[in-house]
């Protein structure tokens, strides 16, 4: 079975209710009250390095751990992995590289993880919405294995965090290293509001996210880069192509 096939469109508990969908819209007019900025993952502090602006939203279980050492298997939210055209290989290897700095790691295919975090993804397409308003947003669920199931999770929810970032310029994936940094630090972690943080561009994470992802994907023979419109000559594979999937974030 291939290593990615669990993070194509996968099969969803049925009959559990999701934790964040209540607790969310109750909490929402609070966000209007005005984010709380706060410094996060490391890079030099001086006020004349650019930053990213990142928008956090975090709920965990009453006495849910901060995830360390866990097994995990990633599961493709059907309805958003069916609609949003995106390079699923790299979103992936983006979000393995950043749990891996927590200490996480994906189990052999026959052996059943601890937990199962299913994947979302997406870009605000609202046509009246300004381009340097738009969202592209990655949410990881996290839900408990107690049956030792290999394909799904039927457990409790354990943790949810969606996390954000406006204006991004070219492909959703750009944002993947940046989103899947600050996402992991915030696993088992309640915000109680959506609350802005701010990211030095530098931040050592991001790089070593990106870095790890482009590994990963070069040893899997790269993901093929989608040509410009009107581009002459074969599609990029390998190194190469993993590289330029993988390129670093710019907002506007």
């Amino acid at each position: 079975m291939s290593r990615f096939a669990n993070f194509l469109p996968a099969i969803i508990s049925i009959g559990v209710k999701r934790m964040n969908s209540s607790r969310r819209s109750s909490r929402a007019w609070m966000g209007l009250l005005g984010a709380v900025a706060v410094t996060l993952i490391g890079g030099c502090n001086n006020v004349f390095v650019p930053k990213h602006r990142v928008l956090v939203d975090a709920i965990a279980a009453p006495g849910a751990p901060k995830p360390s050492a866990t097994s995990y298997r990633l599961l493709g939210k059907k309805s958003i992995v069916s609609q949003a055209p995106a390079q699923v290989t790299v979103i992936k290897a983006c979000v393995d590289a950043a749990l891996a700095t927590k200490g996480m790691y994906e189990p052999p295919p026959n052996v059943a993880p601890d937990i199962f975090i299913e994947v979302a993804y997406g870009v605000d397409t609202t046509p009246r919405v300004d381009v340097s308003a738009r969202e592209t947003f990655l949410q990881l669920s996290a839900r408990a294995n107690p049956g030792k199931s290999i394909d799904r999770g039927t457990g409790e929810e354990l943790w949810d965090v969606r996390v954000a970032v406006l204006g991004v310029s070219g492909r959703m994936e750009t944002a993947m290293p940046l989103l899947s940094a600050v996402a992991v630090d915030y696993m088992g972690t309640d915000t109680k509001l959506e609350t802005k943080i701010e990211i030095p561009q530098n931040a050592p994470v991001i790089g070593a996210v990106r870095e790890s992802a482009i590994r990963t994907l070069e040893g899997k023979g790269g993901a093929a880069a989608a040509p410009a419109a009107g581009a002459q000559g074969p599609v990029q594979t390998g190194a190469a192509a993993a590289s330029a999937a993988v390129t670093p974030v710019v907002t506007k």
